[in-house]
């Protein structure tokens, strides 16, 4: 009667691939594969036995029986790949940026692991550091003469993507805002809105996607929009059209309502702005029950006068979250 066949069969964390025609001290070697994703060359005698019940990981403390789903770092581990790198499989990870790189089992699960697809490199880390009226919020994965693109969020409420370098060398420090002042043009900030960036509605050269405010992520197309210092979330999409219809309106919400009012208001003599200076609420957390309220306060006495309110619109699409800055 023949010896049983182990292919296929589990002992402890191994499982049986096949018999190889390589020898160890006159017994045919078994190929196994370890949970972690490593492989092994076994007699059939320690299989059978247990004596060898791992590939050594779960000794050493690196059991990884399944890293899927696991966050290192800036990475996400997503998948286990067919590929090895040497006796480990790789992983497919998504990084913060939105890179997708491959990393070996071994890289993910050893004292210092690989943290990111490279984007954060030591001394480059300028996460939440200022830059002139930029504040850095998160490294993509774009390079621009070898410097990695961030993006950064201006005082006037806009959302832009500089390099590394032009931010460290103070090239950029607005998103634009400031060629007004170069220009000897005035400036008008009204409740921390930068009313000539909402008129403007200028589409810088960095942008990719054709519309402000949309940009490519993760795979898919992220609107969002800026106002009054608090980033507004509306969602992500598969087709660009669904991300720059659900933008517009959007703009037309909250931009171009503020615009309308400002102008009202600036209509109005000196002294009666200074005694009833603009405020502006948002009301409602999401796209679909955005509205905007502007409410003239009379400095004489705390009375509120003159509340008028943009109105609500219908939106179609997905709606998003209310994000303000720092918030992921």
């Amino acid at each position: 009667m023949g010896a049983e066949d182990l292919c296929g069969k589990r002992f402890g964390k191994l499982t049986v691939l096949r018999k190889t025609e390589q020898k160890r001290k006159g017994s045919f070697l078994w190929l196994c594969e370890c949970e972690c994703g490593n492989t092994i060359l076994l007699e059939r005698y320690k299989i059978e036995r247990g004596l060898v019940q791992s590939c050594g990981c779960a000794r050493k403390g690196k059991n990884t029986k399944d890293l899927k789903g696991m966050r290192i770092g800036h990475l996400q581990v997503v998948r286990r790949l067919d590929e090895k790198k040497g006796s480990c499989y790789l992983w497919e990870c998504v990084c913060d940026c939105g890179s997708t790189i491959k990393v070996a089992t071994n890289d993910l699960t050893k004292k210092n692991p690989v943290q990111s697809c490279g984007c954060v490199r030591q001394g480059k880390d300028i996460e939440g550091q200022r830059f002139g009226r930029l504040t850095a919020l998160y490294p993509t994965a774009k390079r621009l003469g070898g410097s990695i693109v961030w993006m950064c969020r201006c005082d006037c409420g806009n959302v832009t993507e500089v390099s590394y370098n032009d931010l460290r060398s103070g090239n950029t420090k607005s998103c634009g805002c400031m060629v007004h002042e170069k220009g000897g043009l005035p400036l008008a900030y009204v409740d921390d809105t930068c009313v000539e960036s909402l008129k403007s509605k200028t589409l810088y050269k960095n942008n990719t996607s054709g519309c402000t405010g949309v940009l490519w992520q993760k795979g898919r197309w992220v609107a969002q929009i800026s106002f009054r210092k608090c980033r507004y979330y509306l969602g992500s999409y598969e087709r660009l059209e669904d991300a720059v219809f659900v933008r517009k309106k959007a703009e037309h919400l909250l931009h171009d309502c503020f615009v309308e009012q400002y102008e009202r208001w600036e209509q109005k003599d000196e002294g009666w702005k200074r005694e009833h200076p603009l405020k502006i609420v948002v009301k409602g957390t999401n796209i679909d029950d955005f509205e905007l309220e502007v409410v003239e306060q009379y400095r004489g006495n705390d009375e509120e006068k003159g509340k008028g309110k943009s109105g609500r619109y219908a939106v179609f699409g997905t709606a998003g979250e209310r994000k303000r800055p720092g918030q992921t």
